[in-house]
Formats: structure tokens, C-alpha cells, sequence
């Protein structure tokens, strides 16, 4: 038996689908490195895929499930990358549906890793410098020790963060250490 085939919208929805599925948002080395496929949920209220502005949006309650992570949002908007060679047109088989140029989180945005929880109110995932910005009242907790700041970046490539203040909110950190620990 023979399958029709999908139409060019149908085909780049499913191939962004499973895109994202594979993404790499903040993956630990570890994993990615096993060259296996990890498997991810994404549930919401509605999905809608926009050819014109090369976006597939998944909004209200959106929840994405790793074995490594949770991040929920109000929203969620993956943003695809143009066709190697594609003049440049809104023709929706030009664009890539592999290449995702970047992803954003709105609305309540929560990162559950590893013990670790980030909050803000946006969320961007710059996939091609593997940088992960929190704004919005970023905030990063592990246990009782908290870091807030302006903006909150991470840099998944390299393993680093920084936390950026600015004239509406200072850097702040707070710390716990074991009573009687001796500081250098």
C-alpha cells in the first residue's frame, strides 16, 4: 500500500516538529555526545505554523519534557532559518525546516535541570552561538542559593554564564556554606 505524500505545508510542520524534538536547548554535552536520539514531549493548547514568517508556534500551557529537563511557557516560538541558496522569497519550500535559528520562551518560563530551576519572562535560545538568555526578572535557583540580575546568559557550548546588572536591577547573589567552613 502505497502513502500519498504530504503536502509542502504538512511536510516542513512535521520535519520542524521533529526538529525541535532534537534539538539541542541547553543539552548537556554528555548527551548529545552519545549521538543517540533523546526522546522530548512538547504539550500545549494549540500549535500554529505560519510558512509567511517561518515560525511553528505552540501557545498556552506549553510544556516541554526531556529525560534532562522541563521548560514550560506561556508560548513557545521556534524560528527557522532559510534554505541554503533561497532567494530570499516567503515561498514556504524554501525554507529549512532543520534549521532552527532560534527558539523563544514567553509568559511564566520555568527550567527545571538537574536539581537546578531558572525563571524569567523571556526565555531565547540562539542555536547557532548555543546561548540561552534569560530576561524578565531572571532568576537562578540550585537549593537555597539564588542569582538574579538584569539578564541572565548562559553558553552552552562553553559550559559558562554570565549575569548581566543593569539601572533597574543590580547583580545579586546569594550564597549558603556550611556553618563552620572555613573561607580561603
Amino acid at each position: 500500500m502505497r502513502r500519498k505524500p504530504l503536502s509542502a505545508p504538512k511536510a516542513v510542520l512535521l520535519t520542524v516538529c521533529l526538529a525541535l524534538l532534537g534539538s539541542a536547548l541547553v543539552v548537556p554535552r554528555a548527551v548529545r555526545a552519545e549521538g543517540g536520539t533523546v526522546p522530548t514531549r512538547i504539550t500545549s493548547d494549540k500549535l500554529r505554523y505560519s510558512p509567511s514568517g517561518q515560525q511553528v508556534v505552540f501557545e498556552g500551557a506549553v510544556r516541554v519534557t526531556r529525560e534532562d529537563f522541563v521548560l514550560t511557557a506561556d508560548a513557545i516560538t521556534v524560528f527557522l532559518g532559510k534554505a541554503a541558496g533561497s532567494s530570499g522569497g516567503k515561498n514556504p519550500q524554501e525554507m529549512d525546516a532543520g534549521r532552527i535559528e532560534k527558539i523563544v520562551a514567553n509568559g511564566h518560563v520555568r527550567l527545571e535541570r538537574q536539581g537546578r530551576v531558572g525563571t524569567c519572562d523571556t526565555a531565547t535560545y540562539l542555536v547557532a552561538q548555543g546561548l540561552f538568555k534569560m530576561e524578565g526578572d531572571p532568576v537562578l535557583t540550585d537549593g537555597k542559593n539564588r542569582l538574579t540580575g538584569e539578564v541572565i546568559k548562559l553558553y552552552a557550548k562553553d559550559n559558562q554564564s554570565e549575569v548581566v546588572g543593569g539601572k533597574n536591577k543590580r547583580v545579586e547573589a546569594l550564597f549558603f556554606t556550611p556553618k563552620g567552613a572555613e573561607l580561603p
